[in-house]
């Protein structure tokens, strides 16, 4: 297959908007090819943290939401270990809902079921507060700028039950980043007065400290994190085709940031992925996990006031 170049026009004030829909729609295809697989391994993880913190088998009336649910690392997980479990998986973006539901046998089962809506402000009105005893978010809430004092940890913290507990991953910025690290010395190769953007936009998470400390400000009990070695071991072929082929909002936004020569680019990312990370088959890649049970007095509720009717029928199955 021919590569494609995709060079998006540079906008400087939302041009790391990650929390366009039409940017995830795109990107959903090819999403389980490579960012997949590594969310899948801090979503088992996950999983295994929140059970040390608050057993989903020991809630009096277990129910999950899956926030910024993606293509469904998180939700395939939870739905094979707990068949039973009723579980809501929401997603800005309707084009990744619907290859969540797509993929493996979800479409046969029926205690997961789906809802497009935004992470700040993601379920409303009274009828959903204290219904879920896990919130879960997996590679999402990076989207958002300050969670904490932009209210979107408050709202999560409404829907849980008394003692339950929300689970939360994302990458971890603060340790090394491949995909960041390749694109950047094989563009800075080619241009060395390139100055890559950033990972994140200012006063969005970078890693594992601001989630925890974030959670404990907002007043989540009992709070405990770590930071896990996910790797980015797709193999060269594979990243090459992340890079360069795929419409993952992270490498279009560098390809775009370039006004040089990329053919020269690609050249030298396929010589590094060869000569420094064994062609592509040891890419670092770090996310941060924590987990926490409900503030003992949640803040305010900050959601819009609009009910939606088919979290109203979940939260009454």
């Amino acid at each position: 297959m021919a590569s494609k170049f995709i060079r998006a026009e540079r906008n400087t004030e939302d041009s790391l908007n990650y929390s366009d829909p039409n940017r995830w729609n795109n990107a959903a295809a090819d999403y389980n090819a490579a960012v997949g697989e590594s969310s899948k391994l801090a979503a088992t993880r996950l999983i295994t943290l929140t059970n040390d913190l608050h057993p989903i088998s020991a809630a009096s009336d277990p129910r999950a939401l899956d926030l910024g649910a993606g293509t469904g690392s998180l939700t395939h997980l939870l739905s094979d270990a707990f068949p039973s479990l009723p579980i809501l998986a929401t997603d800005i973006s309707p084009g990744m809902l619907e290859k969540l539901m797509a993929t493996g046998a979800l479409a046969n089962k029926k205690n997961v079921t789906t809802q497009v809506a935004d992470m700040s402000s993601p379920v409303g009105g009274e009828v959903t507060e204290g219904s879920f005893s896990h919130v879960f978010s997996t590679m999402a809430i990076q989207v958002l700028p300050n969670p904490a004092d932009e209210g979107t940890l408050g709202k999560w913290a409404s829907l849980l039950q008394p003692d339950g507990v929300v689970a939360i991953a994302v990458w971890d910025f603060n340790e090394v980043c491949g995909p960041h690290s390749i694109w950047t010395e094989a563009a800075k190769a080619v241009d060395p007065f390139y100055e890559s953007p950033p990972p994140l936009p200012p006063r969005h998470w970078y890693g594992h400290t601001q989630v925890e400390e974030e959670l404990k400000k907002v007043g989540f009990r009992d709070v405990m994190s770590e930071v896990l070695d996910i790797g980015f071991n797709v193999g060269k072929e594979g990243f090459m085709r992340f890079f360069w082929e795929s419409e993952n909002p992270m490498p279009i936004e560098r390809l775009a940031s370039f006004k040089g020569d990329l053919s020269k680019v690609k050249l030298e990312m396929d010589r590094l992925l060869d000569e420094k990370y064994d062609s592509g088959k040891k890419i670092p890649l770090f996310a941060a996990l924590a987990v926490g049970k409900r503030p003992a007095q949640t803040l305010d509720f900050w959601g819009d006031e609009n009910l939606y009717e088919e979290l109203y029928k979940f939260v009454h199955i």
